[in-house]
C-alpha cells in the first residue's frame, strides 16, 4: 500500500489543510490503514464508496472490517463516508448483461444505524456543513433505470456559500455531471487504477470501457482519484493499492 500526497491550490480552504482519500476498501482487513492514518494525522478523512459490501443484514468478515475502519477512522478526524456501488448491491458494474433496476434505496435498518453510530458522517445524496465546508456525498445511479445518479440535490449543494467538498465514488460522473460546476474538490474511487497500468494509463474501467480517462490521479485542481486499497478480483499490475493526502496550498 502506497502514500501518495497531491496539493491543490484553493483560496477557500485554509491552507495547509490535508484530506485523507481512503476508497474501496470492500470489506479488506483495515488494520495497516488505520496505523498509517493514525501516523498521518489528516484534518478530514473521505471514504467515498464501497468500504462496506450490500447492506442487507449479512454481518460477515467484511461487514466487520467495513464497520472497523469506519469507526477508527473517526476516531482519528472528522470521517465524511459516501456509499459506492457496492453498498447498493451493484456488485457486477463492469458487465453489460447486469440490469438490476430498482425505485428506491432499501438498506436493512441494524446496518444504518451502526453506520450512524461509528462516528463517521454519513452522505447519501445530501451535505452537511461542518467547520465552516460543505461536504457532499452522491451515490451510484446503477440500480436506477437508464442507470443515472438522482443529481436534483446537486442544486442546493452549489449555491452554498462555504467551500464544497464532494465525495462521488464514480469518476465517470464527472464530465457530465460535475466538471463545470461550483465545487472545490471532488473525489472518487471505482475505478481501481484501471486494473494494470501501461505507460501511466489503465486499461479498463468499469463506467469507462478501455483505456479509461479517469483512473487515478489529480485532474483540474480540483478532481482527485484514488486506485483503491484492495487488489480485487483481477491482478493488478504497476498499480499498487494507496491512501491519498490531498493538502491545500
Amino acid at each position: 500500500m502506497r502514500k501518495t500526497v497531491y496539493e491543490i491550490k484553493n483560496e477557500k480552504i485554509k491552507k495547509g489543510t490535508v484530506f485523507a482519500l481512503v476508497s474501496d476498501l470492500h470489506g479488506a482487513d483495515p488494520a495497516l490503514i488505520i496505523k498509517m492514518l493514525q501516523k498521518e494525522t489528516p484534518d478530514y478523512i473521505l471514504l467515498p464508496g464501497d468500504i462496506l459490501e450490500e447492506l442487507n443484514g449479512v454481518c460477515d468478515e467484511k461487514y466487520n472490517n467495513g464497520m472497523k475502519l469506519l469507526t477508527e477512522s473517526a476516531k482519528i478526524a472528522p470521517t465524511f463516508y459516501s456509499m459506492g456501488n457496492h453498498e447498493d448491491g451493484a456488485t457486477r458494474s463492469w458487465s453489460m448483461k447486469w440490469k438490476k433496476t430498482v425505485k428506491s434505496r432499501e438498506y436493512n435498518e441494524k446496518c444504518v444505524e451502526d453506520i450512524n453510530r461509528s462516528g463517521a458522517h454519513f452522505l447519501a445524496d445530501g451535505y452537511t456543513v461542518y467547520d465552516g465546508i460543505a461536504f457532499g456525498g452522491l451515490l451510484t445511479g446503477l440500480i436506477f433505470e437508464g442507470r443515472k445518479p438522482r443529481t436534483g440535490w446537486l442544486e442546493g449543494f452549489y449555491k452554498l456559500p462555504e467551500p464544497k467538498i464532494l465525495l462521488c465514488h464514480h469518476p465517470e460522473y464527472y464530465e457530465e455531471y460535475l466538471k463545470d460546476k461550483d465545487i472545490d474538490l471532488i473525489v472518487s474511487g471505482h475505478a481501481h487504477g484501471g486494473q494494470w497500468r501501461i505507460f501511466g494509463r489503465g486499461l479498463f474501467a468499469p463506467g469507462q470501457g478501455l483505456f479509461p480517462k479517469y483512473t487515478k490521479g489529480l485532474y483540474d485542481n480540483k478532481f482527485v482519484i484514488s486506485t483503491g486499497l484492495k487488489k480485487g478480483s483481477i491482478p493488478r499490475f504497476f498499480n499498487p493499492t494507496e491512501i491519498v493526502f490531498i493538502k491545500t496550498v
